[in-house]
């Protein structure tokens, strides 16, 4: 018996060791039929003469082929167009249908050189401020074109592929020598006189794809198709590493070609390697960046112009890097005055007008949005509703707890009743409309000539409603959490985030909420650090977690906070940071808050806006 259970495990074992083996063998390969989102085939003639295909099911049922679109495609011959979406487009169309239905004349942004040459539009890309322009927002990009003081086109469109992963190894040499060129300095010399008419723009950096082709060739000179196999291989990870036979091989034959064909010498080829070996990872080609860079200078004309349109547009869209909250406080720093929402006067998106903006009701959780839709075309209709009875007898769409949020949110204010008040009278609205439509009319009239409301009843504090808006809409309309963030004793001895430039090389503490953050993999080490932006009353401000202090603060960070940061302050080309050495968040509860302090406090900060914004729109 022990002899066969010992042969039986020798059995169990080799069949393990075989299933593993084969399972090695199908790891990587294609398991599914997957396709491009915009990946299209154009030959000069049937498709299906060139490659195979097969329909991809479902309603659509495409012909799809069963070509690997990272290789194959490339080795019989054939070119492959992503035809891709554009969420900033969208922000741009919109953003100018609102200056259209106001009458206001064209702005022209098709002129692209009158973008490029704008000095608001110079200004604002130069100084970073340009959180909801495209691709040019993320606090990486704004850093880097603050650190290069970058403001014109042909800057935009190195910096904003720089800024990617294959070139960030000399994205500071770049930034160093585009800054002595700014003060009339060159001190440094290119690798090798046969790079000048390759890299003069980048200073001697590989920033964009074409200039590891072009180094490969026409350094190296090896063949069109030897050097677009090295790009590829620099920029595409869909493969995995090449293994280190090829590796070897490929560097072996750009140093020999480096010196045969362009007479440099073994240490210029060897650094030349360098750096182009360093170009790995994800990257743009020039047309790429350069397309993008236009649109992000469209982007800029109108914020730098017509604000509260603009970021209106961007928050209706949801294309931001930023929480839409993020850009309703952008609109309040550059003198827009959010103004309440309101059933009689919001639509479904948000709209801008001269220096106001009016929240849409589309990101009021609980609301169906055709429901809202139904509200907005009955009021274009039938005219304004008149108070809760007759939104309830006009929209019957809308259910009991979808008006109960609407109050909560402020949107029935204009009736003249608080919130309290609505909310009372909204159980015998309901009761009303539940018997049915034939009694709801005159019961519903009746409740309109004498609301049944009991004298007495307290309205909600500022605060208080700012609270429901923030758990009904993710922000405040009535006020602005960051207005009372102060009031929080973790806020005691806190540098506003506006004033930390004149902290540079000490350690301070830092106050606020999270704007956005981002995990990275440090190279080489592989180990995760998080960037963390942000922000309180004055501005937002950039944090570095390094390694170590991420792995002690990864689950602090994972929560909602509100943070309480500690660290030292370090600057770099006119641009600062915190690097964390640790952080807290801490509780943000109605507990923590003296509510008839807050609320005046809000009060405050409200009419000092209006009083702004009132001021703008005369001028405007």
């Amino acid at each position: 018996l022990e002899s066969r259970k010992t042969r039986t495990q020798r059995i169990e074992d080799g069949e393990i060791a075989m299933l593993w083996r084969l399972a090695r063998r199908l790891e990587g390969k294609p398991r599914y039929l997957g396709q491009h989102p915009g990946g299209v085939l154009i030959a000069n003639g049937p498709i299906s003469r060139h490659v195979a295909c097969e329909p991809s099911g479902g309603a659509k049922n495409r012909a799809v082929t069963q070509i690997d679109m990272h290789n194959g495609i490339d080795e019989l011959g054939l070119i492959k167009f992503d035809i891709l979406g554009n969420g900033s487009l969208s922000v741009l169309r919109d953003a100018l249908a609102q200056l259209d239905e106001q009458g206001i004349a064209d702005p022209g942004v098709w002129d692209l050189e009158k973008c490029y040459a704008d000095p608001r539009v110079r200004e604002i890309v130069r100084r970073g401020r340009t959180k909801g322009i495209f691709y040019i927002e993320s606090p990486a990009q704004r850093r880097l074109n603050q650190k290069a003081q970058a403001e014109t086109f042909e800057e935009i469109t190195i910096t904003s592929s720089l800024v990617r992963p294959a070139g960030s190894a000399y994205t500071q040499l770049y930034v160093e020598r585009e800054r002595k060129r700014k003060m009339g300095i060159r001190d440094w010399k290119f690798v090798h006189p046969a790079l000048e008419p390759i890299l003069r723009e980048t200073h001697d950096v590989c920033a964009f794809q074409e200039d590891v082709t072009k180094i490969c060739h026409q350094v190296a000179g090896l063949s069109f198709k030897q050097a677009d196999m090295i790009r590829k291989m620099m920029n595409s990870q869909h493969e995995g590493a090449p293994d280190s036979d090829t590796w070897r091989a490929t560097e072996r034959a750009f140093l020999q070609g480096c010196q045969d064909h362009s007479g440099l010498s073994g240490e210029q080829a060897r650094e030349l390697w360098k750096r182009v070996s360093s170009f790995t990872g994800f990257s743009f080609c020039k047309s790429h960046s350069a397309t993008y860079a236009q649109l992000s200078f469209q982007c800029a004309y109108l914020k730098a112009h017509f604000p509260a349109q603009f970021l209106a547009a961007v928050i209706s869209n949801g294309h931001g890097f930023y929480h839409r909250d993020v850009y309703l406080n952008e609109a309040r720093r550059w003198g827009v005055r959010v103004l309440p929402m309101d059933v009689n006067e919001s639509g479904v998106r948000y709209r801008g007008r001269g220096a106001l903006m009016r929240p849409g009701m589309m990101h009021l959780r609980g609301v169906r949005e055709k429901a809202l839709e139904a509200v907005v075309a009955e009021r274009g209709a039938g005219g304004r509703f008149r108070d809760l009875p007759d939104l309830a007898r006009r929209a019957p769409g809308l259910h009991k707890k979808e008006i109960e949020r609407l109050i909560l949110v402020g949107a029935l204010d204009g009736f003249g009743l608080t919130q309290p008040e609505l909310l009372w009278q909204l159980d015998d609205v309901a009761a009303a409309a539940r018997g049915g439509a034939a009694s709801a009319a005159p019961l519903l009239d009746g409740l309109a000539l004498r609301p049944p409301v009991p004298e007495g009843l307290r309205d909600y504090s500022l605060a208080e409603k700012c609270l429901n808006e923030l758990e009904l809409l993710g922000y405040m309309i009535s006020g602005e959490i960051l207005e009372i963030l102060d009031m929080h004793p973790a806020a005691a001895g806190a540098v506003p985030a506006a004033d930390i430039g004149r902290c540079a090389g000490r350690r301070i503490k830092l106050f606020g909420r999270r704007v956005t953050d981002r995990v990275h993999r440090v190279q080489r080490r592989g180990e995760a650090m998080m960037f963390l932006t942000i922000e309180d009353k004055s501005e937002s401000a950039d944090v570095v977690l390094w390694p170590d202090v991420f792995e002690r603060c990864a689950d602090v960070v994972a929560g909602p906070g509100p943070f309480e940061v500690r660290g030292r302050v370090t600057e770099d080309w006119g641009t600062f940071t915190v690097e964390a050495d640790s952080i807290r968040a801490v509780d943000w509860s109605p507990n923590e808050i003296d509510f008839e302090l807050a609320s005046r406090k809000l009060a405050e900060s409200v009419e000092g806006v209006r009083r702004y914004g009132d001021v703008e729109t005369a001028a405007a």
